[in-house]
């Protein structure tokens, strides 16, 4: 699953970043995404998962997950077409695609809480889902491990890492643009800097979830 990324300055301008926001970046997104992609799969990752960066015009970029040394993914069918079992690299690929997903869904569930005075988890009516229901009414369906990746202190770190642009380039801005090659259904995700962002990514915790009641 493809993302483009675009950085903008408090003018709107778009912000080139730095060598140490694209390494510290693209070390934690990786670190981010091969735990996601080992919760999907049920096991710890056995191929090495990486970030691909590919710069393009006006200040953006286009991340790409790769399962390196992965199967090559081939569908078989059985007779009159019909598909039969899904081979190791479909699995690997469904489950990258699913990773990618809920690294994404942290992100944006990051952003919502740093702008929440309170915010508390609610059981969705299905186990795969759990509701985050902010003080002002909004109520954010995620995928359940979202929430287990939020609440981890060590995951956390690592989404700090991922989003150290905001303070190593002063970037006011985050724009993630996901599916961008499937048409209707790209759509894009706006992270803006806040003091409450900000004390986030200086190591506080998220302030507006204490008190939450534990994952259960």
């Amino acid at each position: 699953m493809p993302l483009t990324v675009r950085c903008l300055d408090a003018q709107g301008r778009p912000v080139r970043l730095s060598a140490r926001s694209l390494g510290r970046g693209s070390n934690d997104l990786q670190a981010l995404l091969r735990s996601a992609y080992g919760a999907v799969r049920g096991v710890p990752a056995a191929e090495p998962v990486t970030v691909s960066f590919i710069e393009g015009e006006h200040g953006q970029l286009r991340l790409e997950y790769l399962a390196l040394g992965a199967p090559p993914c081939r569908r078989r069918f059985g007779l009159r077409g019909r598909r039969t079992r899904r081979d190791g690299g479909e699995e690997v690929a469904t489950a990258l695609a699913q990773a990618a997903l809920v690294v994404g869904e942290a992100v944006e569930t990051i952003g919502v809480l740093t702008t929440a005075g309170s915010a508390r988890w609610a059981a969705a009516d299905t186990p795969e889902f759990v509701d985050l229901v902010r003080d002002d009414g909004l109520v954010r369906r995620v995928p359940a491990a979202v929430r287990t990746l939020v609440e981890d202190p060590q995951t956390l770190d690592l989404f700090r890492g991922a989003l150290t642009l905001f303070v190593a380039d002063d970037v006011e801005r985050l724009i993630i643009g996901r599916d961008p090659e499937t048409p209707g259904r790209y759509h894009e995700v706006v992270l803006t800097r806040s003091p409450e962002l900000l004390r986030f990514l200086g190591g506080e915790p998220l302030s507006s979830l204490a008190g939450a009641d534990p994952a259960p």
